[in-house]
């Protein structure tokens, strides 16, 4: 029990990368610490040991940091979601634009190269897709999302990062159901019907599109779609999916229910189409800034051809392709190419060119082709390593590496850098303001 754990009294030298405190007690032991910022003292209880490091919980803070702010929302202490909003907003760039650093300087990297962030005006009720879980409680359906590691729901009556109508989506679903007696899929029981959510919305058009993922078939479908778009005439389509992969690699079929299954966004003068499972960035207002600092980076002209790797639905390559000569797009995911040829023929672009494969393979391909410009910017797991070698092997000029997590950019760096690539530049973007989550933009010149 906590009250038998001995409590010692520490202060936190640094930030982990995901913003717990770190500690040394009197015998030199690291321990992290949740909700301890930098500088702050406390009390706490050492609550998991590991050989050289542990994990502790604070009992009663000593001093405050001058950078701690009171959370807006209700739900941070137990949702997790926004593991950085307890911070002062200038605070959490700083802390982002150090995780850059620290990394670069953790694959022996030249950390000079990093520059400030690009934050937001507003950095509240940014994001334009929003997956919610549902669960079945004792007043009806729940909604929100998962604990870290968990499946325990936060069932949610607020979010500050989620568009503001998007959310009002959720509370809607959530009544309708109540009232027409649909319930919420039980994994242990195999009761129920709903399993979750899917919600996009455009900055642009101010529309709106449910996918609503079940474990069988929707029962009073008819009547949900009518009180839903009576409600909210903002929504333009409804559709499901019976499926055991929630996943937006899913390929599950989508029955649409009502109106159609994307929507339009602009960005830099661009439209693009997007699909309902489609990836496009989730913050639309910093995917601007993001888009036009990569272009800025690729210097283009109208003799400059250029690879875009992981090209998703035409995302960069389609503005870039509007100064460019060619063109040339890569996407393992056969709906998102299907999306970027559509994006292609709305925006009048004859000069881009979309193939379905895996980036390696493709890349490959195209060895005996001589590029000025590739555009890198893959999952979260990097580039592979096949990857890699084929880019370094076909010494293209000039690489812009788009990156949303730290750790493995700086391992790619490393190798580029090792073989014959100069680090010009990183500038980081605050694509998920309240979040640990850190979106930078490299640019990388052939020595």
């Amino acid at each position: 029990m906590e009250h038998q754990l001995t409590t010692t009294i520490v202060e936190a030298i640094d930030l982990t990368h995901d913003a717990l405190g770190v500690c040394k007690l009197d015998d030199g032991y690291t321990v992290f610490v949740e909700d301890l910022l930098k500088g702050e003292t406390a009390e706490i209880i050492v609550t998991k040991r590991r050989k050289s490091y542990g994990f502790g919980k604070v009992v009663q803070r000593l001093t405050k940091s001058p950078f701690r702010v009171t959370p807006k929302c209700k739900h941070f202490y137990e949702c997790g979601g926004c593991g950085l909003m307890h911070m002062d907003y200038d605070v959490q760039l700083s802390f982002k634009k150090y995780r850059v650093e620290s990394s670069l300087k953790h694959s022996h990297l030249d950390d000079s190269v990093v520059k400030d962030m690009i934050g937001m005006v507003n950095p509240y009720h940014f994001r334009n897709k929003v997956e919610v879980k549902f669960g079945q409680g004792e007043k009806g359906i729940e909604a929100g999302f998962f604990i870290a590691k968990t499946h325990k729901l936060v069932n949610l009556d607020e979010c500050h990062i989620v568009a503001k109508k998007s959310f009002d989506v959720v509370y809607l679903i959530k009544n309708i159901c109540n009232e027409l007696k649909i319930h919420a899929y039980d994994e242990i029981a195999k009761t129920g019907v709903l399993k979750s959510a899917l919600i996009r919305e455009s900055v642009w058009t101010k529309e709106i599109i449910v996918l609503l993922q079940l474990a069988r078939e929707l029962p009073f479908s008819d009547i949900l779609v009518q009180k839903m778009t009576d409600k909210m005439p903002e929504i333009t389509g409804i559709g499901y999916t019976i499926t055991k992969d929630e996943s937006v690699m899913s390929v599950d079929p989508i029955v649409m229910l009502f109106g159609k299954d994307y929507l339009k966004e602009q960005i830099n003068n661009i439209v693009y189409q997007v699909g309902i499972r489609s990836f496009f960035q989730t913050n639309t207002l910093q995917t601007e800034k993001l888009f036009q600092k990569a272009l800025e980076y690729a210097n283009l002209n109208d003799k400059t051809k250029l690879i875009d790797a992981y090209c998703g639905i035409g995302s960069i390559g389609l503005g870039a392709a509007k100064i460019a000569y060619k063109v040339f797009g890569i996407e393992i995911v056969k709906s998102a190419i299907a999306d970027a040829r559509k994006n292609a023929e709305i925006n009048k672009i004859k000069n881009a060119f979309f193939e379905v494969g895996d980036a390696q393979t493709v890349l490959e391909k195209w060895k005996k082709f001589n590029f000025d410009i590739i555009f890198v910017d893959p999952p979260r797991r990097g580039c592979s390593k096949g990857f890699i070698d084929a880019l370094l092997t076909m010494k293209i000029p000039k690489v812009v590496y788009i990156s949303c997590d730290q750790a493995t950019l700086g391992r790619d760096l490393e190798i580029l850098v090792n073989n014959g690539y100069k680090l010009v530049e990183i500038t980081p973007v605050d694509m998920f303001p309240q979040t640990i989550h850190v979106e930078s933009v490299t640019l990388l010149s052939l020595k």
